[in-house]
Formats: structure tokens, C-alpha cells, sequence
């Protein structure tokens, strides 16, 4: 019995080194963050192997049904995120926690009917990011982060908006391909 228990962990431990995941300086990956309905695409980078930078771009684009009636004008509803994280990995195996900060820039129009087209909607993001990356094979890992942070509004014109400022929390799926 004891000669079983110890061949089985020894698989177990060949396996679990074998999938290991070599976390490099250079190391390249490409994938979704956030919501299914309006996912950021990331593109991560580790410049040691502890320290990931991450870009991060979104977009939406939506149109009211139908035409505008008269005296009104037909806008179009656009999102566009723009943002970048540094974060700090704490080991390189199947699992790899980590936290960091990330910094958001987000401008977006509502879609709508108006007797006068609102400005667009400016806010920027300051989050402490803490998550995790499991990696199901060496090159494509899913994961779970969750964001703690501040947004702030900034003002617009039409219509009449002043700054505001509050706290928000969010928490996030993703997807990573890595090529190297």
C-alpha cells in the first residue's frame, strides 16, 4: 500500500512540474478582460518574471432603431477604453496569483434621439487590482480579477455636468494566449 501511495505522489508531483508554467522576461500574451457583453482586449507583457505590464482596449458602438423625428438628431452610442496595469505575480505555476495597479481612460456617447447631441462622457479609473491566472495548458490560461478603485467623472457641457467623483468595484474574467 505504501509502495502505491508513493508512486502515485510521484505522478502527481511529475505532472504538476511538467505543467508548470515558465514565467519569462519577454513572455507575450494576447486576450479578453471584462464582461462577455463588452470584453477589453489585453495585450500582456512580462518584463521579469515577477512583473507583467499589461495594455488594455475596448469598444462598443450601438444605434437607436429607426429615424429621427423631426427637429431631432440620430447619435449614435459609442464606448472607447483605454488603459494599462503594471502587476506583480507572485509565483510562475499552474496557478499564479497577483496583484497591481491599473489606470483606465473611458470616453463615451450615449445613443439616443436629441434636440441637442450631448458631449461625450470623459471619466478616468484608478484600480488595485488583485487575481489569478490558471493555466489550463503552457500557453492559454483563464483567470479572475477583482478591482477595487476610484472614477472620476469628468464635466461636460451638454448637457450640464460637473465632476463627480466615487468608488467602484468590479470583477472580472479573462482569457490569455501566450505565443512565447
Amino acid at each position: 500500500m505504501k509502495k502505491l501511495q508513493f508512486i502515485l505522489a510521484a505522478v502527481i508531483m511529475m505532472i504538476s512540474v511538467s505543467s508548470a508554467q515558465a514565467i519569462k522576461p519577454g513572455k507575450f500574451g494576447l486576450g479578453l478582460d471584462g464582461a462577455t457583453s463588452s470584453p477589453n482586449l489585453a495585450v500582456k507583457y512580462f518584463v521579469s518574471d515577477k512583473v507583467a505590464t499589461e495594455f488594455l482596449v475596448g469598444f462598443n458602438y450601438y444605434s437607436p432603431g429607426g429615424d429621427a423625428a423631426a427637429g431631432f438628431t440620430k447619435v449614435d452610442g459609442t464606448d472607447f477604453r483605454v488603459g494599462l496595469a503594471v502587476l506583480y505575480h507572485f509565483n510562475d505555476s499552474e496557478f499564479s496569483p497577483y496583484v497591481g495597479i491599473e489606470g483606465l481612460y473611458e470616453s463615451s456617447k450615449d445613443a439616443g434621439f436629441y434636440l441637442l447631441e450631448p458631449d461625450a462622457k470623459n471619466s478616468i479609473q484608478g484600480n488595485l487590482v488583485v487575481g489569478g491566472e490558471y493555466f489550463i495548458a503552457k500557453q492559454f490560461s483563464f483567470g479572475l480579477k477583482e478591482k477595487f478603485g476610484v472614477i472620476s467623472q469628468l464635466s461636460r457641457d451638454i448637457p450640464k455636468e460637473e465632476s463627480s467623483t466615487s468608488l467602484r468595484t468590479a470583477t472580472e474574467l479573462t482569457a490569455r494566449f501566450y505565443f512565447n
